[in-house]
This record gives C-alpha cells, sequence and structure tokens, in this order.
C-alpha cells in the first residue's frame, strides 16, 4: 500500500515538472500575490496551457499565515443534464503541487476544491484536463469566508423567490375559485409545473444536506423532467385556446400570454447562452435564466389573481 501512494507521487512529481519545464511561457515568476484580505478573483486569464494537456497557475502566499483557497468552477446546469445536454457526473477538479501535494474535490461537491499554500511560499499548480477537448475552465479563486458568504446569499435569494411565488401562487388560488375562471386554472398549473421546476433547479442549494431530503436530492433531474412537461403543455394549451375558442376576457389573456411569451423566450436565450458559454456573464450567468423563469412564473400567476370578474 505504501508503495503505491509513494509511486503515484513520483509520478505526479515527474509529471508536473516536466510539463513546467516544457513550456517558456508558465512560470512561477509572475505569481499570484496573496494574503489573508484576499476573497476572490477570476483565475481562468491567469491559467496557462501546459504541453500535454492540463494548465497551470502559481500563488505566492504574501501573508503571515497559511493561506486558505477555494477553487471553483461554476454550478451544473441541471436542466441541461436533465434534457441530456450535458453529462450528469463532471471530473472531479484535481491539483497537484510543486511540493508534491495532491489535492481532490469531494464526490458530493464537484465544483469546489480546498487547498493551501505555505507562509511565505511561491508554489505552481498543476488542473489536469478536465475534458477531451481541453479548453481552458471557467474557474475563480475564493477565500472560504467570501465562498461561504456567497453561498448563502445565493441560498437567501433563492428561498425567498419561492417562498413569494408560492405565496402569490395560493392567492391565484383563492381568486381562481372566486371568480370560477377556467383560464385562470390553466394559469395557475402552468405556473405550478414553473414553480416545481424552479425549486428542483434549486434544490441543492436550499435544502440541507441530510439523509431526510437524499431521496429528493437523487430524484430531482426526473422532477424537472416532469415539471418542464406540464408547465410546455400547459402553455401550448393556454395558446391554443386563445386561438381556437371564444373566451371570456380575450383581450385580458391576450396581453397575458403576450407578457409571458417574452419572459419566457429571455429564459430560453439565457439558458442556452449558457449551455454553449457557461461563463458569458461570470458569476451572474447561472442565475440569469433563473430569475427569467421565476419571472415567467409570477407573470402567470398574477394573471390569474387579476383576472377580471366574469359577471363585468
Amino acid at each position: 500500500m505504501k508503495r503505491r501512494v509513494l509511486f503515484r507521487r513520483l509520478v505526479a512529481c515527474v509529471t508536473l515538472l516536466v510539463m513546467l519545464s516544457a513550456t517558456e511561457q508558465v512560470s512561477a515568476s509572475d505569481p499570484l500575490r496573496l494574503n489573508e484580505n484576499f476573497r476572490l478573483l477570476e483565475l481562468t486569464s491567469y491559467m496557462r496551457p501546459v504541453d500535454g494537456g492540463g494548465h497551470v497557475f502559481a500563488v505566492q502566499n504574501g501573508g503571515t499565515e497559511e493561506l486558505s483557497l477555494i477553487l471553483h468552477h461554476l454550478p451544473q446546469n441541471d436542466l441541461a443534464i436533465a434534457l441530456g445536454l450535458q453529462s450528469a457526473a463532471p471530473p472531479l477538479l484535481r491539483l497537484f503541487s510543486s511540493d508534491d501535494r495532491e489535492f481532490s474535490g469531494r464526490p458530493g461537491a464537484t465544483e469546489k476544491l480546498r487547498f493551501t499554500v505555505p507562509i511565505g511560499e511561491v508554489q505552481s499548480f498543476f488542473l489536469p484536463p478536465l475534458t477531451p477537448a481541453d479548453v481552458a475552465p471557467q474557474l475563480y479563486l475564493w477565500s472560504p469566508e467570501a465562498l461561504a458568504a456567497y453561498e448563502n446569499s445565493r441560498q437567501t435569494f433563492h428561498s425567498t423567490v419561492l417562498l413569494l411565488l408560492s405565496l402569490l401562487f395560493l392567492l391565484a388560488i383563492g381568486v381562481a375559485a372566486i371568480r370560477r375562471s377556467r383560464r385562470a386554472v390553466y394559469a395557475l398549473v402552468m405556473a405550478g409545473g414553473v414553480l416545481v421546476l424552479l425549486g428542483s433547479l434549486w434544490m441543492r442549494d436550499i435544502l440541507p444536506e441530510g439523509e431526510g431530503f437524499a431521496f429528493l436530492l437523487v430524484n430531482r433531474l426526473d422532477a424537472i423532467r416532469i415539471a418542464l412537461a406540464v408547465g410546455a403543455l400547459m402553455s401550448v394549451l393556454a395558446h391554443l385556446n386563445l386561438v381556437v375558442k371564444q373566451i371570456i376576457n380575450r383581450n385580458y389573456w391576450t396581453r397575458v400570454i403576450i407578457f409571458s411569451d417574452v419572459i419566457l423566450l429571455t429564459f430560453a436565450v439565457f439558458w442556452l447562452w449558457q449551455v454553449y458559454a457557461p461563463d458569458f456573464a461570470g458569476l451572474l450567468s447561472v442565475e440569469l435564466s433563473h430569475i427569467a423563469l421565476a419571472m415567467t412564473c409570477a407573470t402567470a400567476l398574477l394573471g390569474a389573481v387579476f383576472v377580471p370578474d366574469r359577471r363585468r
């Protein structure tokens, strides 16, 4: 067992040294000088490719204590994974340092990797290829405190949006029952599908880790597919009803559907953009399509809430 560990370390060290010496543009002469006040840095532009695959970067600890850093890439696009456009199991992040250390991410958190730089040292880090094409990955460098604050903010934002949409959904149910509007029920079912879709996309952010929620987390992709199908079906039915049938309050529902279609088109643009360019808007890349989806849900619910009385 010890021989296997020593052999792996030796191979990693030799590989790193060969790759560092194989190209002149990768060196420790221009490292990132960081200290304990560091919070966030977009790392991709500071990484250099090496012959044979992979990328390297260098960090200098300019502080007075050991520097703890987190390598992080944007969360997965769960909707693209549910539709089979992206892999459901991205490779784990791994780093090999110039002092023969190896860092590896946890299986349950594939987008994060924590590593350290000793006091006053300059170290180079080798990142093995993450994809067969070996394109430069979109990575960010965080301090643990800054990343924790960012994740807490995202969790608060997602929970608040879902809570407000849920309250609006309950209000819309009451109004639809009082108004006895069949089209309001269509809008409710569509909005309900979109609400479940949003909850499934944000599930990993808002649910605490633990066995009690393991079933939901494991089956979130199925929930995404079902919710997407329900929302799309009700949207098609709403358009067909508007075109084929003579309905009450036609002008009102026409405006509601047009507003919903515009926002839904915005969601589709942002989502497709993220599929082909995951880092097109930095840290907001993941959120823009979700915000548009939340606005689509809110538009349908507001249409049900403000539906005119049939007796008028």
